[in-house]
């Protein structure tokens, strides 16, 4: 058989003739459709696009059927994907974005009503084949603990004009990432009603519907608690930007905010103190996190929210600036020295995960053999 010889495609049975339908089901049709398009994320819906479209060009090129698509097709398909390399000789298709291709063809014959030629045994056992000769350890970002974000924010311009403005988010941004665990997605994706004061706690945030939790049916409150220092509070974080969120249409109240911060004294309400902003200042679906724009003069903050890949860059950004080599972190650095501090300080995983919001004990459990091989160690009863 040659690869250009037409194969025989598997297909469901043919459907039967189609009922006479009345307008009413034609609008509920349009309903359906509409439901559709929510049973996957946004970026998995582009995904599949991508997967299908890269799919079709394959077999356009070499002369073969990509729907119904034959499983020999498929293998093909795979053996391509895994010999492509990019400009430094590295393979261009990692195993994890084989899968993710294969899944998009997959989605497409079943929405069509054919049978899935992806789940052939010779196509998955292709894959299980590459997956075991191309096994590595995942590079993980590495952490960031309490004295490292503490380095980062002390080497921003607080208390001036105009660096001062985007000093605020991102020094919240970050307790974001390390004290409330968040991903950059759901940092970025937060609002101001998002957040909740609370005169016990600090500030309840309401996650929402998040990477984990794509139905949010889950629990989704985590806390950023009063600090025992106004250096680590991140409720006084909360309360700095979005104070000044409110004064930026108005240059001289942003300056006086910026000037009349004391970074040393709480501004949040905690030890007596005076909160800049109260529950009034919440209610409101704007974006928490904000695009600004500065220049040496004059500082804007914009209606539309950063991105998750923007808070992503801002850190590594920030940790230069802070003489960090940022090149072993990201953003997820922050969620991943939670763990390891708070594993560090005598942390259960139960207690961590009420704050991650992971569902199982497995995850701290990696970061623990990766960042805290001591941690519950027999070695350490040996007596040496």
């Amino acid at each position: 058989m040659t690869p250009h010889t037409k194969l025989a495609a598997l297909s469901a049975p043919s459907w039967p003739p189609e009922p006479e339908i009345d307008d009413e089901l034609r609008e509920l049709e349009a309903v359906s459709r509409g439901l559709e398009t929510h049973t996957l994320s946004a970026n998995t819906r582009r995904a599949y696009v991508k997967a299908w479209r890269s799919f079709e060009t394959f077999c356009a090129v070499h002369g073969l059927d990509a729907l119904p698509a034959h499983p020999e097709t498929v293998r093909w398909h795979v053996a391509w994907m895994s010999v492509q390399t990019d400009e430094h000789g590295l393979p261009r298709f990692s195993v994890a974005t084989i899968r993710q291709r294969l899944a998009g063809i997959a989605e497409k014959h079943l929405r069509e009503g054919l049978l899935d030629p992806t789940g052939h045994r010779g196509v998955t056992g292709l894959v299980r084949g590459l997956a075991k000769l191309r096994a590595t350890r995942a590079v993980r970002k590495r952490p960031l603990l309490l004295d490292d974000v503490l380095r980062i924010i002390r080497a921003m311009d607080h208390d001036v004009y105009p660096a001062g403005v985007s000093a605020a988010r991102d020094e919240l941004a970050i307790w974001l990432g390390f004290a409330g665990a968040l991903r950059r997605g759901e940092a970025a994706a937060l609002s101001l009603k998002s957040m909740e004061l609370n005169r016990l706690d600090g500030v309840h945030i309401h996650v929402g519907a998040s990477k984990a939790d794509q139905d949010n049916s889950q629990p989704d409150v985590v806390v950023l608690p009063f600090g025992g220092s106004p250096r680590t509070c991140a409720p006084c974080a909360v309360h700095r930007w979005v104070a000044l969120m409110g004064a930026c249409a108005d240059r001289r109240s942003t300056m006086r905010l910026l000037y009349g911060y004391q970074l040393d004294t709480h501004v949040c309400g905690a030890d007596g103190s005076t909160p800049l902003i109260s529950s009034a200042d919440l209610d409101s679906a704007t974006p928490l996190l904000r695009a600004t724009y500065r220049n040496r003069r004059s500082a804007r903050i914009h209606a539309q929210g950063v991105t998750g890949d923007a808070l992503h860059t801002m850190l590594l950004t920030r940790m230069s600036e802070a003489g960090m080599n940022p090149s072993a972190y990201g953003f997820h650095s922050l969620r991943s020295g939670f763990v390891t501090q708070a594993r560090r300080n005598g942390a259960d995983p139960s207690d961590v995960r009420r704050q991650t919001r992971h569902k199982s004990d497995r995850m701290v459990e990696i970061y623990d053999r990766e960042w805290l091989p001591l941690q519950r160690n027999a070695v350490t009863s040996l007596g040496l």
